[in-house]
């Protein structure tokens, strides 16, 4: 049985995490996208169930006490994120969105996790885009988050530069390619020579 995959993307507000897994589980449909909970309000292009579980602050912390959240934290000091609780060495690959405190402990969990960060541009470019998209009047918080994150981004096993979404989702899609291609490649090479030794060369042979 082949191993199960845990493809892990890591960025700060507003770097295009979201659209870029989308372009990850339209290419590759036999990957599960496991949605993180969340007590925030979700935004007008979010998809609950996909992009987070959108719970109330009491349902989430209930969710920690049944021991349904592996992993959780208050965030940008107000609401509060987590992880579901699952096995990430069984089933389909999967796919999350998380924060570096998250990736870290799920790559102590994981016998195979991809991790991908991505970034935007530069600095002015993340802040003007998180002033657009941010409601909240955390601004600041959310700032300091993102810069946070950054300096944790030399841990990945790849990083993306957000500057053109379409070729930061070509780029993520072939990476998740070539992870599992790389998983597969013993499998593969068994498949060919199986082959070899069926070929009729190798029937003339024996004969």
């Amino acid at each position: 049985m082949q191993e199960s995959i845990l493809f892990v993307v890591t960025g700060p507000s507003g770097s295009g995490k979201g659209t870029i897994m989308r372009a990850i589980v339209k290419r590759y449909s036999d990957i599960i996208k496991i949605a993180t909970f969340t007590t925030r309000a979700p935004r007008a292009n979010e998809e609950h169930g996909f992009d987070y579980n959108f719970v109330p602050q009491a349902r989430f912390l209930e969710k920690v006490q049944a021991g349904e959240i592996a992993e959780w934290e208050q965030v940008y000091q107000d609401h509060y994120y987590g992880s579901p609780s699952f096995d990430p060495n069984a089933g389909p690959d999967r796919l999350m969105e998380l924060d570096y405190k998250g990736m870290f402990k799920y790559k102590n969990l994981a016998k195979r996790l991809v991790s991908i960060f991505v970034a935007p541009p530069s600095l002015d470019e993340m802040v003007e885009r998180i002033q657009k998209r941010s409601t909240e009047a955390n601004l600041a918080n959310r700032v300091n988050n993102a810069i946070e994150q950054l300096c944790y981004a030399q841990h990945y096993d790849y990083i993306i530069i957000n500057g053109e979404m379409e070729e930061a989702c070509a780029e993520a899609v072939a990476i998740v390619g070539a992870e599992r291609a790389r998983r597969d490649h013993g499998a593969r090479i068994a498949a060919l020579n199986a082959l070899c030794l069926n070929s009729p060369q190798s029937i003339s042979a024996r004969r």
